[in-house]
């Protein structure tokens, strides 16, 4: 069972858009997966099911990514299958888990205790999407997974969050989890990318800096996917045969997912 996610220290670079995409062409395939969101903003779990659990109020904790951390549900309890989609399982988020944030600083290693727990056979992949910043949350992602997906946009100064990123993992591989062996940078994958001098630009320093993490993979800027996540959808159904689709199916390929 792998365990993947996807990750940069900014917002705006797609990374919502891939685990989406990704989770609704595994299931397509007939395979088993779990999308974790563990981003306060909850764009994967609106794009997967169309809204957003309620915050909690009244005494009332709705089942959530915030109530698994904090120890109020299980994982089974917290576990949602999608609806329109068989065999994709989803972990919700809502606006209540900036608050989560805060209680995990002590407790950087809280999601990857719950995910092993999981049996093996259950899922045949697990997907994490975070949000923005090295917090508490993006700490425990990392500690959580073997695979670390780099998402960047074109952009000179977007290079710089790569060795951010390593950075980062590195930090969490000796310091939270005692020199452990992963989590490892799996792929660096290029979002938004256009025809134009600044994407080749990027290109060029990601395959001349990177050659082994780079993907080949390229996700273009292209207004179908914009149109998908509007919907709340997936490209694979708005646009099956548009370069968007095309991108994600041979990243999936790419990753042997």
């Amino acid at each position: 069972m792998r365990r993947i996610v996807f990750t940069n220290d900014k917002g705006g670079v797609g990374k919502t858009t891939t685990v989406a995409n990704l989770a609704v062409g595994l299931a397509r395939k007939g395979g088993k997966t779990l999308v974790i969101d563990i981003d306060p903003q909850a764009d994967v779990t609106f794009t997967l099911m169309a809204q957003r659990p309620h915050e909690a109020a009244g005494g009332y904790i709705p089942p959530t990514t915030h109530s698994l951390l904090t120890g109020h549900y299980t994982l089974q309890q917290s576990m949602l299958e999608v609806p329109r989609y068989p065999g994709l399982f989803l972990i919700p988020a809502n606006s209540d888990l900036a608050d989560a944030s805060l209680r995990l600083a002590q407790n950087p290693t809280r999601l990857k205790r719950i995910l092993e727990d999981i049996p093996p056979g259950d899922f045949d992949v697990i997907l994490i999407d975070t949000g923005k910043g090295l917090d508490t949350l993006a700490v425990n992602s990392l500690a959580a997974s073997e695979e670390v997906i780099v998402i960047l946009t074109p952009g000179r100064l977007e290079l710089d969050a790569i060795e951010r990123m390593r950075e980062h993992v590195q930090l969490v591989r000796n310091e939270v989890l005692q020199g452990a062996d992963t989590p490892v940078i799996r792929g660096i994958l290029l979002t938004l990318a256009d025809p134009y001098s600044i994407t080749r630009d990027t290109l060029a320093r990601i395959r001349k800096l990177y050659p082994d993490e780079f993907l080949t993979s390229i996700i273009p800027k292209n207004n179908d996917l914009q149109k998908a996540v509007g919907r709340a959808s997936s490209i694979f159904e708005v646009a099956p045969h548009s370069k968007g689709a095309e991108a994600y199916q041979k990243l999936m390929e790419e990753l042997g997912l």
